[in-house]
């Protein structure tokens, strides 16, 4: 005897669709298990600002303060961290922890980044979490993190 299973369905929900606005002149990418990846036109010799998002399946106990540590202990080793500033945003009726930080990799120049991550239940039988993390170069961060934040800012997920 079996029985058929069906992905989306109650039991397995789909993941949410997620919405961005950026800007006109900035590509979109394909990069292997990411959902959603921009980037601002290739300029040599200057890193290239970036938006990437990503969903992760957990179950259905999952909290924001477990998303929060995740996020600490990745930050943690990374080397010469520099932490701007940790804290919750509400987006779109949404609760997200927002992360701002740099930090350098010996012989690169310094990158920062924006980190945004949001616990989503989807209907008691899983979680997922949603993570945008933007990233630009330091030398040009004070404009391109406008930037960035800006696209962030825009997210809007749907869910099923």
């Amino acid at each position: 005897m079996s029985k058929t299973i069906l992905f989306p369905s109650a039991d397995f929900p789909g993941p949410p669709q997620i919405r961005l606005d950026v800007p006109d002149e900035w590509e979109t990418l394909t990069v292997p298990g990411v959902q959603m990846a921009v980037a601002q036109p290739r300029v040599e010799g200057r890193f290239r600002a970036n938006v990437v998002v990503t969903v992760q399946r957990f179950g259905p106990d999952f909290s924001l303060e477990a998303a929060k540590a995740g996020l600490e202990q990745r930050k943690a080793v990374l080397p010469e961290l520099e932490e701007i500033g940790t804290g919750e945003i509400t987006l779109d009726e949404i609760t997200w922890i927002a992360s701002e930080y740099g930090y350098t990799q010996p012989g690169r120049p310094t990158v920062v980044q924006a980190a945004r991550y949001a616990v989503v239940d989807r209907a008691g039988v899983a979680t997922d979490v949603v993570e945008i993390v933007g990233s630009c170069g330091a030398e040009h961060a004070e404009d391109e993190i406008e930037v960035v934040r800006s696209i962030q800012d825009s997210v809007h997920l749907v869910l099923d």
